[in-house]
């Protein structure tokens, strides 16, 4: 804002004299304190302009030395930016819009303005220009920038490039030790295999026992593979999760056959402690498994020989989850070092014999195995009192389980879709291949939920382009997997998306939605051994059952049911023509 007691410094360029004396005095008259300098002609203006700084030059299109066309053009050259007002005694709007477009600020006819409007298009033709020499400096500002921004985003990339390289060399070494270890992991553990069973000759206890550490210690190193693996995995993010209804009793059993002869070795006892009537879990099996063989392992590590390593697994259901754990009577540990405990290479090693470190990525790797079962490990030790290393599973509900996604799983994209899957030829192919098929198209933070016989529920999130590309590939791999399927092919299927919904969206309202997409699917089954065979197959939410069927009836198939630990948890609800039965069956 130019203000009426600043100076404002004008060169008047005209070659006629009455004419400067006349806007000299116009000038005057402005109310503007306004000093001009005179120049005649074009060269006397830019020999000005070299030597001096206006504020404003204002000049005849019709110099002695200039053609009309490129005055305007000449003292551009030499004043950028300052702005220039034209005087010309023509009134043509065609030659304004011309001398506009090539530089000039103002546009005046001679005799036609008083003062007042001649130092108000002097004042306006300075702000217009300040205007433009202002955003011709963030222009200039935001080229440099972007061009820096270029330079630095080529050595972005070259050094992506690098890093991609010796990350893939990284991968690559990894993939490579690991696969040279398996190999003389496996002959070592065969060939102790078949001297411990005397295929090759009898042996003494104390060779027998020599042997067994020599087995334990091979399994070492393989689960140290499995770590190194693992972790290579996860930071590429190429670990995903198999997850489907299991049981946690086989879990147990499996997690125990596999440490039994470690504990033996270490003299320490093994328990497993399992709560009958357990509900079935969704999880990853085999991941569930290497986590509690791994805070076994290393409880079974840390207890002195005469020690108790407990197994063990409790329903939680006001949490719809059940919790898994394992408990020692060993040295226990110190608050300190609870904090850094899950740490990538920290172990609490001040019991540990030096012959039973690893790596120290074994409760790393594990808790976030229990993140992709969408669970949390925690732990709970008093140094004298030995610990506690515990998780959870949600229960095999797709309501829960999608509600335990959504909270640990899904925070990657604001886009998610439902996309329903239906086997429509269940005759064509066991079921469970084309379960597994579906397996076998996911991505790592997939999710997917079996929720009927032939139907599947499958959550992503994902870019709208994104969808329409896993259809394509889903069709793909069909045909693919279909041509070279000796038994048969799969059945086939319709896939369409059910619903979207961004990550702002309610919770709540989507799981209802979800509910009612879910709804109820039926499975038949015409008798009662039919009927006990599904039901451990499929992990049904609920079994009607008659009371009249034949081969068996309904009152020994549901002592059967109510016998197996895999059935023993699902409702049933008696059906009967007789009220003579209610009673019985209750019972």
């Amino acid at each position: 804002m130019i203000h009426h007691e600043e100076t404002i410094r004008v060169l008047l360029v005209e070659d006629d004299a009455e004419d400067h004396r006349l806007f000299s005095h116009q000038l005057n008259k402005s109310g503007y304190h306004i000093e001009v300098d005179w120049a005649e002609t074009l060269a006397e203006a830019i020999d000005e302009l070299r030597h001096q700084t206006y504020d404003v030059v204002m000049s005849d299109l019709s110099l002695p030395d200039s053609r009309p066309q490129g005055t305007i053009a000449n003292l551009k050259g030499y004043c950028a930016r300052t702005p220039i007002v034209v005087l010309t005694s023509m009134d043509d709007e065609v030659m304004e819009r011309q001398l506009m477009a090539a530089g000039a600020q103002g546009y005046l006819v001679k005799g036609e303005f008083g003062g007042r409007a001649l130092g108000r298009t002097i004042v306006h033709a300075i702000q217009r220009q300040e205007s433009i020499n202002e955003v011709n400096a963030l222009v200039r500002e935001l080229e440099h920038s972007q061009r820096m921004l270029q330079e630095h985003s080529k050595l972005l990339h070259q050094k992506n490039a690098r890093l991609k390289k010796l990350y893939r060399t990284a991968q690559e070494f990894v993939d490579n030790v690991s696969h040279d270890f398996r190999t003389p992991l496996t002959v070592i553990k065969d060939y102790v295999s078949i001297i411990s069973e005397g295929m090759v000759g009898e042996i003494n206890e104390e060779q027998q026992k020599l042997l067994s550490k020599v087995a334990v210690r091979a399994d070492d190193l393989n689960n140290m593979v499995d770590d190194l693996l693992d972790v290579s995995k996860l930071e590429s993010d190429l670990l995903g999760a198999w997850r489907r209804n299991v049981w946690v009793e086989e879990i147990l059993e499996r997690a125990e056959s596999l440490l039994r002869l470690r504990a033996g070795i270490q003299g320490v006892e093994l328990v497993t402690e399992c709560e009958p009537d357990l509900p079935a879990v969704y999880c990853d099996a085999e991941k569930v498994g290497r986590v509690l063989t791994n805070l076994a392992v290393n409880a079974i590590k840390f207890c002195d020989s005469g020690g108790i390593v407990k197994l063990w697994a409790k329903a939680d259901p006001s949490h719809h989850q059940v919790i898994l754990g394992v408990t020692d009577n060993g040295p226990g540990i110190d608050q300190e070092s609870l904090r850094d405990v899950f740490k990538r290479f920290k172990q609490s090693d001040e019991h540990v014999k030096n012959t039973s470190k690893g790596f120290g990525l074994g409760l790393s790797i594990a808790r976030q195995l229990c993140r992709l079962n969408l669970g949390e490990l925690q732990v709970e030790s008093k140094v004298g009192d030995g610990s506690t290393f515990s998780f959870n599973l949600p229960v095999a509900n797709p309501v829960e389980v999608l509600s335990r996604w959504l909270e640990l799983d899904s925070g990657r994209i604001d886009t998610f879709k439902l996309i329903e899957i239906v086997a429509e030829d269940v005759s064509a192919a066991p079921l469970g291949d084309f379960d597994n098929f579906l397996n076998c198209l996911l991505r790592n933070h997939d999710l997917l939920l079996r929720v009927g016989v032939a139907r599947w529920m499958l959550v992503m999130a994902v870019s709208p382009s994104e969808s329409s590309q896993w259809f394509e590939r889903m069709r793909k791999e069909f045909d693919r997997v279909n041509r070279n399927r000796p038994l048969g092919a799969l059945p086939s299927y319709r896939a369409e998306i059910r619903c979207e919904w961004k990550a702002s969206d309610s919770k709540a309202q989507l799981l209802e939605k979800f509910k009612d997409l879910v709804g109820f699917e039926a499975d038949i089954a015409e008798d009662g051994q039919q009927g006990i065979e599904s039901a451990r197959n499929l992990a049904p939410s609920a079994i009607l059952l008659d009371v009249l069927m034949p081969q068996k009836d309904g009152m020994t198939t549901l002592a059967e049911l109510r016998a197996d630990f895999r059935t023993v948890g699902i409702p049933v609800i008696m059906l009967s023509a007789s009220l003579r039965n209610e009673q019985r069956a209750l019972d």
